[in-house]
């Protein structure tokens, strides 16, 4: 072997090991970066004609353990959707309160019932009806706070969705663009492994918003899709496209009210189950929804029970007038039966004009009004936004009613409670309940007893009495006794208190939030296993990085050294010619 031939050996060596120490020490750089996976610089023999002539770095890789790879992108999804409904879950356990709490849904309904029991006590004192209507009103905000938590929560978990599909759209548009990076430099010859560690980087991310699956071709090429096959990036990227609602209510709902989560204008709302987007979802279509039914499920049955019993009796001192609740027109049809007393009340609190109206002669409102009016002693009109009023014809005079055995509609209503003359709580569910605005308004209003329902009434007769407090009795009695519940969000149907059954939508939420809870422990503790894995597999390991920085050395050195002598015999041999 010539002088020439060594020395190119040598040289060949020093540049191999200098490669290699250049991996190594990027390696031993990068030991904490996210993402990085450890780099070989692959060495190969040179040959000349069948002898060695060298050594040179044929290709510099990783090695990355794909079915790690797929453990943790898998995880990467699950974990942020457990993290994600865990998340809102806390927020409406924490909405609804505890069961045992002072503030939460349940025990503002106690404190009506413990508010009713005072005010029946002590016969229906001013202070004792404010109280009252105090605690009522408290209770219809509580549960009308509880529902706008609900449907803000929808509300964001819209807005969530829209921000996440513009970071998800980010990495598809990122990976897209590393697959013609990576294609290229590969046909080159040249290291892709840098940039497939950047693409696993986004591929993990992209799985942390939606479930994906994908596969990388002989080019160097990765396909990405949906978990149900809709492709995110194969040739080009294909982006998600999602707009979020303007306002977001209990009425808002997908497809009508929220739009579609779509790739190319294929909807994929219904079939995205995991990720955060897949979560976020789930929440805002189904889990919150069934949280807002339950909240209607209560305070409609709290408005029925409070105003059927409501308007079976009478304020003291009888109203100025009465408006009804509910919107109607003169020419809505009636179907009523059984008669409906009006009286009007003087200030001696008796009977100063009785009017039994036979409801079987009423086929319109129209005609109700022109009974009323035509008696000469009551006025009736509807209002200019649809409600009933009836007054007594003399200023001066209240105006008491009785259902008596009045049925109307397809319920079977008493008339007073067909048309919401006697009404407490307005509304149909839990966004909307409140307390009637001329009650919260004058406290006086709320009915506390009963007009007499003698067959024999006449002008002169008692009315109504002074510390008459039967209905609030019978209201007491329907707040302690049980009412029936129809299954709604997820709950049975159930017969119990009222306040039992929101008990049993908070101790509900809070097993929901406790149990999403533990999910995304488990979820996380799962991907920190499935991390921990593949880094063990393809991450940096400094002691294995420093052993191989002396073993580098050493050869380094040991090729410099030959040189050196190489040198050392060239030198001399030129000498010697010489």
């Amino acid at each position: 072997m010539s002088l020439r031939t060594a020395g190119s050996i040598a040289q060949s060596a020093l540049t191999a090991t200098q490669t290699a120490i250049t991996v190594t020490s990027a390696n031993t750089a990068n030991s904490s970066t996210d993402g990085y996976t450890k780099k070989t610089a692959n060495q190969t023999a040179v040959t000349v004609n069948g002898q060695a002539s060298g050594v040179s770095v044929s290709s510099v890789t990783r090695d990355v353990d794909q079915y790690l790879l797929r453990q943790v992108v898998s995880s990467t999804s699950a974990n942020s959707q457990a993290s994600v409904i865990s998340s809102y879950m806390s927020d409406v356990d924490t909405a609804y309160g505890t069961v045992s709490g002072s503030t939460s849904i349940a025990d503002v309904i106690d404190t009506v019932t413990s508010d009713l029991s005072t005010l029946a006590s002590g016969n229906g004192t001013d202070t004792d009806k404010s109280s009252t209507v105090t605690a009522l009103e408290t209770m219809a905000s509580t549960l009308s706070e509880a529902s706008s938590t609900v449907q803000g929560l929808r509300a964001q978990a819209d807005s969530d969705i829209a921000s996440d599909v513009d970071s998800a759209n980010t990495a598809i548009t990122t990976i897209a663009s590393l697959n013609k990076q990576i294609v290229a430099a590969k046909a080159a010859g040249q290291s892709t492994a840098d940039l497939e560690d950047q693409r696993d980087t986004q591929l993990k991310t992209l799985s942390s918003y939606l479930g994906v699956s994908y596969t990388v071709d002989s080019t160097g090429a990765m396909q990405v899709s949906t978990t149900a096959g809709q492709v995110l990036v194969g040739s080009t990227a294909h982006t998600l496209s999602y707009t979020a609602a303007g306002s977001v209510d209990a009425s808002t709902t997908y497809p009508t009210g929220f739009s579609a989560l779509s790739v190319d204008g294929t909807d994929i709302t219904g079939s995205v189950k995991s990720g955060a987007i897949g979560g976020l979802i789930t929440l805002r279509d189904d889990t919150l929804v069934d949280q807002q039914t339950r909240l209607d499920n209560l305070a409609s049955t709290v408005i029925t029970t409070v105003n059927t019993v409501s308007n079976q009796g009478t304020s003291y001192p009888a109203a100025t007038s009465l408006t009804g609740t509910a919107t109607v027109s003169a020419s809505d049809s009636l179907s009523a039966t059984g008669t409906l007393r009006l009286v009007a009340v003087d200030s001696n609190d008796d009977a100063a004009a009785v009017l039994n109206i036979d409801l079987s002669g009423v086929s319109t409102v129209q005609d109700l009004l022109d009974t009323i009016n035509a008696s000469g002693t009551f006025t009736a009109s509807i209002t200019s936004d649809g409600h009933l009023a009836i007054a007594a014809a003399d200023s001066s005079d209240g105006i008491a009613v009785n259902e008596m055995d009045s049925s109307d509609g397809t319920d079977k209503e008493g008339a007073s409670l067909y048309f919401g003359l006697n009404d407490v709580l307005t509304g149909t569910g839990a966004s909307d309940i409140a307390v009637k605005a001329s009650l919260a308004a004058d406290s006086s209003l709320l009915p506390t007893g009963t007009l007499s329902d003698s067959s024999s009434l006449a002008v002169g007769d008692s009315a109504i009495t002074s510390g008459d407090v039967s209905t609030i009795t019978a209201l007491e009695d329907a707040f302690t006794g049980k009412q029936s519940f129809s299954s709604a969000g997820g709950l049975a149907k159930a017969t119990t208190t009222l306040s039992g059954y929101a008990s049993t939508i908070i101790s509900s939420a809070a097993t929901a939030a406790s149990t999403a809870s533990t999910k995304a422990d488990t979820a996380s503790s799962t991907l920190d296993d499935a991390t921990t894995a593949l880094s063990s597999q393809s991450g940096v390991s400094l002691d294995e990085e420093t052993a191989m920085v002396s073993t580098l050395e050493q050869a380094y050195q040991a090729a410099a050294k030959i040189m050196s002598t190489l040198q050392e015999m060239f030198t001399a041999t030129i000498e010697m010619v010489n």
